[in-house]
């Protein structure tokens, strides 16, 4: 089937065509070598340039155990990239006038619950509400994505329990699911349709996206589907993503359904303004504007602007990108694999197909001063999620200086180091503009003994998440259970601080040093509280 989709796209292109496909033919089976096998999962790619597809194929299997290989039509699940067609929902009905992106979303969903600025949906769909990631919180209840089916009422419910957000609304870029979701009750709300429903007759429907439709019910059976997979322990085991979630994620589709929707954005088919909604990025209240705008982030690759955005969701792994200065080029890559790396697969295609790459800026960077660097080594603590950083003296030599006084790394990010009298301080800012400031903690981690661990043992509640945590010390060990059966070792970071796998754990006591009161920070969770009982 790959080799006559293939064929029959080659022989209706013109002779300069033939020789450019051919070429991105053979490019693609060098990008693609690792997945181009019988015994593995694989990926779908599809390329197309000013609407005209050059490249539809499929590499690997679909379905390992009926031995259905992966072609341009397979059938995969989109992970975050559905978050565009959510976001155009929304949008189409701005443009029929039914709502404005600058509403109260409480407007339309009163339940939600109402905090110290008003959420609006503009920022539900530029992940600036604050609002906390739903995974991340029923993944405290001991049931993280995967070991449960979850349900979208299931998620609503959870989201609307919290009394707090991340931040207050506006002033940062957090990314969240919840806003996703809550977008498609509000879609379902102001329309009177199913989205299910809306979306096929406003967006897949018009445009001819036959293979596209929404996973709302994952119990259903989708002809074509390639399942996901993930290695494990030498084997392929299946990882499907089993819950009735939608908005976020949760969108069914083909590499040549995505061609056809980066196509009719560029040519403004279903709405002229759709596509400049769509890609205006977001301003925070602090005036920085971020990368990303309504379901998609709009920044650039190598110096050629690019409107794109990567998907994950159990074994998937998704990237669509549109570089609407050279020809409006689109990729779209769909994998069946955690190890499929979809989003290097995408750029290293542009790698191929953009040839008139600016020139990148020259720096304008010094060799570090190691020694001067020295004194600022130790355990520096996050004040947005508590989270631990560790600066050791061999990361120094990877600093380059720059004229400002700051650092920069190989990853873009500049440190800044400084003192407020004699304690050091560091704020590191990323590549978009972020700003995130550390206080220093200790010069080294931190050691406690059984006794000092035995401070921490006790119960901690928190009625958001409807989660109560039971420390206790087991050996030398202080470990967290959440739910009969599932435990986890917290590991000391800084005094009164821990990690507990990726989440930063610390605790507060009163005047007489007793613990009062657990906080959990993550990078979408930052900091979930529970009072010891």
């Amino acid at each position: 089937m790959r080799l006559l989709i293939a064929c029959l796209i080659l022989a209706s292109a013109p002779p300069l065509m033939l020789a450019q496909q051919r070429d991105l033919a053979a490019a693609a089976d060098t990008v693609f070598t690792r997945w181009n096998s019988t015994h593995a999962p694989g990926c779908a790619v599809g390329v197309a340039r000013d609407g005209r597809t050059l490249l539809a194929r499929g590499y690997g299997m679909a379905d390992l155990e009926s031995g259905a290989p992966i072609t341009a039509g397979t059938i995969f699940e989109s992970g975050s990239v559905a978050k565009q067609f959510t976001a155009a929902a929304v949008v189409l009905l701005a443009l029929d006038g039914k709502l404005s992106l600058d509403d109260r979303v409480t407007k339309y969903i009163p339940e939600m619950p109402e905090y110290d600025r008003p959420i609006t949906i503009r920022h539900l769909l530029t992940h600036t509400s604050g609002l906390r990631e739903w995974s991340n919180l029923v993944a405290h209840t001991g049931w993280p994505r995967g070991s449960r089916a979850h349900s979208q009422d299931d998620l609503l419910d959870v989201v609307f329990r919290q009394k707090s957000l991340n931040y207050p609304v506006g002033d940062h870029y957090s990314y969240t699911n919840s806003g996703y979701a809550i977008a498609m009750s509000l879609v379902e709300r102001v329309s009177g349709q199913p989205f299910r429903e809306f979306s096929r007759a406003r967006i897949f429907a018009p445009l001819g996206m036959t293979s596209t439709q929404w996973r709302d019910d994952f119990t259903r059976l989708v002809p074509g589907r390639a399942q996901a997979y993930t290695m494990r322990d030498g084997q392929w085991h299946l990882a499907m993503p089993f819950e009735s979630v939608v908005g976020p994620g949760g969108l069914l589709t083909t590499v040549g359904d995505w061609l056809v929707w980066n196509d009719a954005l560029a040519r403004g088919t279903l709405h002229p303004a759709l596509a400049d909604s769509l890609t205006r990025r977001m301003r925070l209240t602090g005036g920085r504007e971020i990368t990303y705008a309504l379901g998609v982030s709009v920044s650039d690759y190598r110096g050629v602007p690019e409107i794109s955005h990567s998907g994950s969701t159990a074994g998937y792994s998704t990237f669509l990108a549109r570089y609407p200065t050279r020809d409006n080029l689109s990729i779209a890559v769909l994998c069946n694999s955690t190890a499929g790396a979809a989003g290097a697969y995408t750029r290293q295609l542009a790698d191929r197909l953009i040839t008139n790459f600016p020139a990148p800026p020259a720096l304008d960077t010094t060799r570090a001063d190691v020694s001067a660097l020295a004194s600022f080594a130790g355990i520096y603590r996050s004040a947005r999620t508590g989270a631990p950083l560790a600066v050791t003296p061999d990361l120094f030599p990877r600093f380059r200086a720059l004229p400002n006084g700051a650092y920069r790394l190989p990853n873009g990010t500049e440190w800044h180091f400084s003192r407020v009298g004699s304690t050091p301080r560091l704020a590191v800012v990323q590549p978009d503009g972020d700003t995130v400031r550390y206080a220093y903690a200790l010069d080294k981690p931190w050691q406690p003994g059984r006794e000092t661990l035995r401070d921490f043992e006790g119960q901690y509640r928190n009625d958001e998440v409807g989660v109560t945590y039971t420390l206790r010390l087991v050996g030398d060990s202080l470990r967290a259970f959440n739910r009969p059966g599932q435990s986890a070792a917290l590991r000391p970071t800084y005094t009164d601080g821990f990690l507990r796998g990726g989440s930063a754990v610390w605790f507060e006591r009163d005047r007489r040093g007793r613990v009062t009161t657990m906080h959990i920070g993550e990078a979408r969770l930052w900091d979930l509280v529970l009072r010891r009982l």
